[in-house]
This record gives structure tokens, sequence and C-alpha cells, in this order.
């Protein structure tokens, strides 16, 4: 009997601490943000972990990804799909399904280039399962985009042979046009 009211003491004891702790934090201001009335400032999301997202090597959509596999044995929810390019190191398919990834962090932690991140991506909003499905070849591209309004390093180097070849045509011309008066300007000059 004795060891029964001592329990409930203990119960109606660990009842008033929750009860105290829940008072509290009801009384206390409010720290959920009420989007989109007011949106989280960067600074407090760096610590986030939003969907992965491929590290870009330079700002012309190339991605530090050797295509190694570690991602993929490493990642317990088998959510990266990863598919060795043609040519070179370069992933052809990358492939992840956030609805899979359980954000543990083991495929960041086991690449050896650190080509891969997680994303501060707080307001993705997706109105179907496989919008989930993400290629993240392709939002390394868009994100390239963005930086670099000239795309690809591939494209930035062909608008870059096209001006080489406008500018040698340009003074190709201008040679043929002194050529042409050169003559013409001396047959008239005493000699």
């Amino acid at each position: 009997m004795f060891k029964a009211i001592i329990d409930n003491l203990k119960g109606l004891y660990s009842l008033l601490v929750g009860l105290f702790i829940t008072g509290d934090f009801f009384l206390s201001p409010q720290k959920t943000t009420h989007y989109p009335r007011k949106v989280d400032d960067p600074e407090t999301l760096k610590s986030y972990r939003g969907p992965l997202e491929l590290v870009p090597a330079d700002n012309y959509g190339n991605g530090k990804c050797i295509s190694c596999q570690m991602c993929v044995r490493a990642c317990p929810g088998h959510c990266l799909t990863v598919t060795k390019g043609d040519k070179g190191k370069e992933p052809k398919v990358y492939l992840y399904d956030f609805t899979l990834c359980c954000l543990c962090a083991a495929c960041v932690e086991s690449c050896p280039t650190g080509a891969i991140r997680f994303s501060h991506k707080v307001y993705m909003v997706a109105p179907t399962r496989e919008a989930l499905h993400l290629d993240l070849i392709a939002d390394l591209k868009s994100r390239a985009t963005k930086i670099d309004p000239m795309g690809t390093k591939a494209a930035r180097l062909k608008v870059a042979k096209a001006e080489a070849e406008a500018a040698k045509a340009k003074a190709d011309a201008e040679d043929a046009a002194k050529a042409k008066a050169g003559p013409a300007g001396s047959a008239g000059a005493p000699a």
C-alpha cells in the first residue's frame, strides 16, 4: 500500500513537470513560420537538409561526379540511380527518388569527390509522388544556366569559336580592301 502511494506521487510529480513545460511553451512567443506570410532567412536554413543536389565543378553545368557508384552502394533507401556515361567519367544518368530518401547523409559522406550535397529547398512542393523523382543532372544544368546565361561549356565554346571566325573574316576583308586600295594609291604617287 505504501509503495502504491509513492508510485502515485511520482506519477503526479511527472505530470506536473510535463504540464509546467507545456505551459511554458504555450506562453512563450511563437516559433513557427507561417509560409507564405513570412519566409525564413537563409542564415537559419544553413543546417536544413533538403533533397540532394549535385555540386557544380564550374559555372557551365559540369558536376564533380565521377560515376564511382559509392553513393549508390552507401544509400540504405536505394533512392539513387547512377549510370556511367559513354565518354569519360561523367554520369549519363543521375536519378534521385526523394520519396525513398531518409536524409541520412550516408551518400554525401561516402562521396570521394564531394559531388553531392543537401540542398536548402525548404519550400519544395510536389503535386504527385512522381514529381519527387528528380533528375539531378537536369537540375545541375538548370542551375548553371541561371548562373551563366550562356548555358553549358560547350555552348560557350561554340559562341567563342563563332566570334573568333567572325573576327578573322572581318580582318581578312579589311586586308583584302587594303590590298586593292594599296596598288592603286601607289601608282599615282610620284617616284
